[in-house]
């Protein structure tokens, strides 16, 4: 134990075989590298000597100040509480809902997520929302059927910057406990509420680059338009992706002479509108077309109709998400690559931060639920991950 004397010179303190203090004053005089060496050597081997640990059990309780005889037999001391405090640890019983703007195929994973952490706390839980996205009037009906409910804390989705405020507001008011999931748009800090999710932009960012380069390398061209495609309009999520998939394309535009070029698509979740609405793309743009940039899971659809169209490998197609239609896309080689999210982070760290609030009284905070790139290189080894979740 390093210890000051009262003139400032450094002291080593020990106990030796028989409980009497020892002290070792370190000489304070300059060494050169190999007598400060030499000198670290001896004073480790004089303080296993003096403190005894080749003895094992009083020089551990010398050095942990644990009481003698806590460290017997050669085990290391036990230092574990019996268990956590009352009212922190064990099935709380607790009611807790999450909603969300969209049910889609995305969120079973995210529900596993909750259940798990429910099931260690003995929660009351539940999951509500629609599909595809209903307008926001009933979105914010979702919400206020969950705080009518009288839960103690509830996961939220925001997907623009005001609609849902007032809402979430109520519930805070009520005590409820709100964590943001999923998607929270700018300006979510002023609600005082955490947020479990992807940090959209520079996801973004990452599936233009991806794209840009598959485009080049499967056409082969430097120019041409990559369609960013969203299943839906007025979701920040999707429209900050697109903006990061913009910057993400320009910045390969400059560092390898091309010159892509990007138009938006809104389709939808349902599969035959979302396929009508991407041959008609096709058909007006044709072979100007290099590459389909998803916003979302709608990576696989595309990858449908091209092979339906028999279209593949005329163009690059990526998205979001690690839906399995998405996952198997990528492996049959009709897409190039996806941009996960980790959704049952958003389940289970959210739900984490709820108790923390609820249980501990810290609040919850931001936690980025990152951009894994999957692609060809790594996408046996995530759907051998990904096959437990199941999702469709």
């Amino acid at each position: 134990i390093m210890a000051m004397d009262e003139t400032g010179k450094e002291q080593i303190m020990a106990m030796d075989e028989t409980g009497k203090e020892q002290i070792m004053a370190m000489d304070e005089t300059p060494k050169t590298n190999e007598e400060t060496r030499a000198s670290s050597r001896l004073s480790r081997r004089t303080f296993v000597k003096a403190t005894g640990l080749a003895a094992g059990a009083t020089a551990m309780t010398a050095i942990t100040g644990l009481p003698a005889g806590a460290a017997t037999r050669g085990r290391l001391p036990e230092v574990m509480r019996a268990g956590p405090p009352a009212g922190i640890g064990g099935k709380t019983g607790k009611k807790v809902i999450f909603t969300t703007h969209d049910n889609n195929s995305f969120f079973p994973e995210v529900q596993i997520g909750c259940q798990v952490m429910a099931g260690l706390r003995g929660w009351h839980f539940q999951f509500l929302g629609k599909t595809p996205q209903p307008p926001a009037s009933e979105i914010i009906a979702i919400m206020e059927d969950a705080i009518a409910a009288g839960p103690q804390a509830i996961g939220f989705t925001r997907i623009d910057d005001h609609s849902y405020d007032s809402t979430i507001e109520r519930a805070l008011r009520k005590g409820i406990k709100v964590v943001l999931y999923n998607v929270a748009s700018p300006g979510y800090e002023a609600l005082g509420v955490g947020f479990v999710g992807q940090d959209f932009i520079p996801a973004g960012r990452t599936a233009g680059q991806q794209i840009a380069a598959y485009a080049q390398k499967i056409t082969g061209r430097k120019s041409g338009i990559i369609e960013c495609e969203e299943i839906a309009a007025g979701n920040s999520a999707l429209t900050q992706r697109i903006e990061g998939t913009q910057q993400g394309i320009a910045a390969y535009n400059k560092a390898n002479g091309t010159s892509y070029t990007t138009d938006i698509l809104v389709a939808s979740t349902d599969v035959p509108t979302a396929t009508g609405l991407i041959n008609a793309k096709w058909e007006a743009q044709g072979d100007k077309i290099v590459g389909w940039a998803c916003a979302d899971f709608a990576s696989y659809i595309v990858a449908d109709w091209a092979v339906e169209h028999h279209l593949t490998g005329k163009f690059a197609v990526g998205g979001f998400d690690l839906n399995t239609p998405v996952l198997y896309s990528i492996r049959a080689g009709t897409s190039q690559y996806t941009i996960g999210q980790n959704p049952y982070a958003q389940g289970f760290v959210t739900s984490a931060f709820l108790d923390m609030e609820m249980e501990a009284g810290y609040p919850g905070f931001t936690y980025d639920t990152g951009a894994e790139v999957v692609n060809a290189s790594n996408i046996k080894a995530v759907i051998k991950r990904e096959a437990k979740f199941a999702t469709l």
